[in-house]
């Protein structure tokens, strides 16, 4: 069976179908451009920045791919660099977020070494956020950590400071203690004429 269409066909399935005068023409069909060397040279560097803070590059690589459905960097067109650069800077925030996290974990555990206020940190961080293992903890939670730490004297240093004694001058010891200053005037002079 054949079918031979002349003119607009709205419809028709099976068989051979020949079409003549027929132009077909893909709409909406534009060629994809691919990344411009600026485009790639930004995307390295971002890697890079995440390479510098540790983390492996294939990884980074991996992720854009995965998050735009593509194999390489190639692959990725003009119109999926913003996706790809989106991707990577979300991923270079993360890491400095933890970055930025273990410095102050660092910090808190050197304080509480330096003032032997485990039990206290630990009390603190359990009453204020629910926790007590730092790693668990945000980084605004770690600040105030830190900030409770470098804040807290320990109990021994309390009781062996001595207390404060307000030191006289001379002059105002005279002003004071009147009477006092003349007999010990009279004394050392009846003691000096004893002796010389």
């Amino acid at each position: 069976m054949s079918q031979d269409f002349h003119g607009e066909v709205g419809q028709a399935a099976g068989g051979d179908i020949n079409n003549y005068g027929v132009n077909i023409s893909l709409v909406d069909k534009t060629e994809s451009r691919f990344l411009v060397s600026a485009q790639r040279k930004e995307l390295h560097e971002l890697r890079a920045k995440c390479e510098e803070l540790g983390d492996d590059p294939r990884d980074v690589w991996r992720r854009v791919h995965a998050q735009l459905g593509v194999t390489t960097i190639s692959e990725i067109t003009a119109e999926q660099f913003f996706d790809a650069r989106n991707a990577m800077q979300a991923r270079l925030e993360f890491l400095q977020e933890e970055a930025d996290k273990r410095r102050l974990v660092g910090k808190v555990l050197r304080a509480v070494a330096e003032k032997d206020a485990k039990a206290e940190m630990n009390n603190f961080c359990e009453i204020t956020f629910g926790r007590t293992q730092l790693n668990n903890l945000q980084k605004p939670q770690l600040q105030k950590t830190l900030e409770f730490v470098q804040g807290f004297v320990p109990h021994q240093q309390k009781t062996l400071q001595p207390p404060e004694v307000n030191k006289l001058t001379f002059m105002d010891f005279v002003m004071l203690h009147r009477q006092n200053s003349a007999g010990l005037f009279l004394l050392g002079i009846v003691v000096g004429g004893f002796f010389f």
